[in-house]
């Protein structure tokens, strides 16, 4: 069967297949940087392969998941499905012509065409989903304040690189503001755009099988959380010498995001009896590690309040890098992972299924530990780790062999119910 059931209509199956082409482009291409310390030359320099698996996995991977999340749960009362199809195609081969053209030739002509390009599919997309939000009237108005609250977030997120390219064409390539701009829109992807989305389709998941979250905190949580997104944001360029006034400000988002996060992870708790009761174990392992790294990643936030902790985390690249994993390879690639799992547009009783999970999840856990390792012995002076990089290999194998795993049950399946 080429299509999933959703009360009497069908979505095409292979939204799937296209999200998890680009999960596993991703998985190759970190494959990839991990071996290019073993190489005595590399076919392609690092930072071309650098580029290409960053885009990949926040504009490819990470974007589509949750739209196919979306569009399972739209389907039946969605009028405009060709509207969809053509969109959901359009990302797809956008993503893919853009990581090849990173590939090719790192950040230049062509890749900033196709990353550009992408940005106006974003837009196109975030217009597709809001028309969608406003139309509906089974998504509830908590889903849906979360839902737009991302979406004003992914627009945001766009002004980061237009700034890049304004920075690089007029020669300050080298100063602070070009790492400004990244950060912009790694904050408002990731922070924005993908949690507070993650958040919102989960409250839709939960609705359709009739669990309820607590409306009045759950509206509380949105709030907090979104006003400090904007402050927050000053908290990843304390580097750049924001003065007194910018320090305080980034304080003030720091305390409000972690108060907005353990505010939404306890609508959850609230609702947590309830979620026992209708899904499987596998998918509450990955629901707990799932808001236990939100958890974790909020907590980490809120150390950077502490100035000198603040200026050597973002003077270490493996810290750096352990928590961009941390949030994209962890929080929002396990939710999406959960969600499609919740929807059951991957199946959850398979055994191939379930040694993907482990697989991502152990090669994920030694990852970060190892990340995070690096990082403290840096703080402390020493920077050996006896077989650093061949455990970092050893883990992105792990996370590939997990994605193949949990691709391959999905095609092993012959039919999947909504």
């Amino acid at each position: 069967m080429n299509k999933f059931y959703n009360g009497g209509v069908f979505m095409p199956r292979y939204f799937i297949h296209f999200t998890f082409i680009l999960f596993l482009l991703t998985a190759l291409s970190g494959v990839w940087m991990r071996t290019i310390p073993f190489l005595s030359f590399s076919a392609l320099p690092y930072d071309n392969i650098l580029h290409a698996h960053s885009h990949i996995a926040i504009l490819g991977w990470a974007f589509l998941g949750v739209f196919i999340i979306l569009l399972s749960m739209l389907w039946s009362e969605l009028k405009g499905k060709k509207h969809a199809i053509i969109l959901t195609i359009t990302i797809f081969i956008v993503s893919a012509v853009m990581f090849v053209a990173f590939l090719y030739e790192g950040y230049a002509k062509y890749s900033i065409i196709m990353s550009t390009i992408h940005i106006f599919v974003e837009y196109w997309a975030a217009i597709f989903i809001y028309k969608h939000l406003k139309r509906s009237k089974t998504i509830p108005m908590t889903a849906q304040l979360f839902m737009k609250g991302a979406l004003i977030a992914l627009v945001l997120s766009s002004i980061g690189p237009f700034a890049l390219g304004y920075l690089g064409a007029t020669g300050l390539r080298d100063s602070a503001f070009f790492d400004m701009s990244i950060y912009f829109f790694l904050h408002f992807q990731y922070n924005g755009w993908l949690t507070l989305g993650l958040i919102g389709l989960f409250i839709m998941i939960l609705a359709k099988k009739g669990i309820h979250v607590n409306n009045r905190l759950s509206k509380i949580s949105f709030w907090v959380y979104f006003i400090a997104l904007f402050p927050w944001y000053l908290s990843a360029i304390v580097w750049a010498n924001i003065g007194t006034l910018g320090e305080t400000i980034a304080t003030v988002g720091n305390i409000g995001q972690w108060i907005g996060t353990f505010l939404i992870i306890g609508v959850f708790l609230k609702s947590w009896s309830s979620i026992k009761k209708v899904y499987s174990q596998i998918v509450l392992l990955c629901l707990s590690l799932t808001f236990l790294l939100l958890g974790f990643k909020s907590i980490m936030e809120l150390g950077l309040i502490y100035q000198p902790l603040s200026v050597l985390v973002f003077d270490t690249r493996p810290v750096i890098i352990g928590y961009l994993h941390l949030t994209l390879l962890g929080f929002v690639s396990i939710f999406i992972m959960t969600q499609l799992q919740m929807l059951q547009l991957i199946g959850t009783k398979k055994d191939t299924m379930f040694v993907g999970i482990i697989l991502f999840l152990l090669g994920f856990l030694v990852n970060e530990l190892l990340l995070f390792m690096s990082g403290l012995m840096t703080w402390v002076k020493q920077t050996y780790i006896p077989f650093a990089n061949e455990t970092l290999l050893v883990a992105s194998f792990l996370l590939l062999l997990g994605v193949s795993f949990i691709w391959l049950s999905f095609r092993q399946e012959k039919h999947s119910h909504m």
